[in-house]
């Protein structure tokens, strides 16, 4: 992966719009750009189906269709692919916010794209109030081992060196020290992932935000890519915790992100996609678990289990989003499903094997879906199910309401289940 060049434009004019799960018109799409799509947007060994389905028609022209990743695409040659969020309404950005465990008040200020339907632009308002704040906090500076040639002997002599490159009377030595330094691998991280979005986002004010906080950066830190794995072995302590929200919005971009420099004279292919089911599983898990906690109880998210045995074979592993416990006892389990269709079969079967795996009810959480999604079941005669909704889309007069209103449907579901 290549450093991406910022352009100079402020507008990225999308091709194609879809919202999630729709589909494009036939069109022509070239060999590059179709290679790229298939190899590199829905390629990795990370990823969990297409982020972009992609067939071909009878004729020979391109049909693409969205998943539940949201964001844009741009391909060699064309076209420029935005997907937008459907069930998050106007409310995306708190949504992200809420998901992604941000401090709110790094965020006061209002914008435009606090209720703004464009998910990049959106990500980049909360990224650059993000940075904007570590920034006015000061950047971190680290240790770094050097190897370096100096005129004075600084640290410890390299004897090995120094023997191989100087003569007996030495005017410059071989040294081994550590340096006090900004650049460091966090501040690498944000400083790519700055970068990246600065390639992608098309509004212009946040644009020239995100320009003068990189031109910062570059004064003391190297661009330079960073990896997932590189992020995993940050180790934040008391003086670097305010890292800790520019560090999670980072990680996104990076694991998310592929941008391919290509020759020159032409422009920049890339992608930028991020998985609205992960977004809305993070929301529910954080939900879930500030209501379990204000009634005494704990959550398991992720749980794994094998309680389920098929006939002969193996154990089958369960994992429900979320477990509620009462002590050692399990209470509910819940799934999340960021979809704006009613329900498929598999959605209950498998709430249904985790219920049966912990003789517990159940919950759905969809986003907003006008009402069609709200319901209640009984498995086996003995334990319920139920379908929520939950208010995504709410109008709303700022975060802390949609917090409110989120945590309290959750809190309502919740009750309503106990008590059936």
């Amino acid at each position: 992966m290549s450093i991406p060049v910022p352009r100079d434009e402020t507008e990225i004019a999308a091709d194609i719009e879809l919202g999630e799960y729709e589909e494009s018109d036939p069109i022509e799409l070239g060999e590059q750009a179709a290679r790229m799509l298939t190899h590199d947007v829905n390629g990795g060994s990370d990823r969990d189906g297409d982020r972009i389905k992609l067939w071909y028609t009878r004729d020979g022209k391109a049909v693409l269709k969205a998943t539940q990743y949201v964001g844009i695409v741009s391909l060699p040659d064309g076209p420029v692919i935005q997907v937008r969020p459907k069930a998050a309404g106007t409310n995306l950005l708190y949504l992200l916010q809420y998901a992604q465990d941000t401090t709110p008040t790094t965020f006061a200020s209002e914008t435009p794209f606090q209720r703004g339907p464009t998910f990049l632009d959106a990500f980049g308002a909360l990224f650059e109030a993000e940075l904007r704040d570590v920034l006015n906090r000061g950047l971190r500076t680290d240790y770094r081992r050097v190897d370096n040639t100096e005129s004075h002997l600084r640290g410890q002599l390299n004897v090995q060196q120094q023997l191989q490159r100087h003569p007996p009377t030495p005017t410059k030595f071989e040294c081994t020290y550590d340096e006090l330094t900004h650049d460091t691998t966090a501040n690498q991280a944000i400083l790519y992932a700055t970068s990246v979005l600065l390639g992608i986002v098309s509004d212009q004010s946040i644009t020239q935000a995100l320009r003068q906080h990189q031109q910062l950066l570059r004064r003391r830190v190297e661009l330079i890519p960073v990896t997932s794995a590189e992020l995993d072995g940050i180790q934040l302590t008391r003086l670097s915790e305010h890292y800790e929200d520019i560090l999670r919005l980072s990680r996104l971009v990076i694991k998310n992100a592929f941008v391919s420099e290509l020759t020159t004279g032409s422009s920049t292919s890339f992608s930028l996609l991020v998985n609205m089911n992960t977004v809305f599983e993070n929301a529910i898990e954080r939900a879930v678990t500030t209501v379990a906690e204000q009634r005494g109880w704990t959550v398991k998210p992720q749980e794994k289990t094998q309680s389920l045995l098929t006939r002969g074979k193996h154990n089958v592993t369960l994992k429900p989003d979320v477990t509620i416990y009462e002590g050692e006892r399990p209470l509910i389990v819940g799934d999340a499903k960021w979809k704006t269709d009613t329900p498929s079969n598999s959605d209950y079967y498998q709430l249904t094997s985790y219920m049966l795996g912990r003789d517990t009810p159940g919950i759905l959480f969809y986003p907003n879906c006008d009402g069609k999604n709200t319901t209640t079941a009984e498995v086996a005669r003995q334990f319920p199910l139920e379908i929520v909704e939950l208010p995504t889309a709410a109008a709303v007069d700022g975060f802390d309401e949609f917090v409110e209103q989120f945590e309290d449907a959750v809190g309502m579901a919740i009750d309503s289940i106990l008590e059936y």
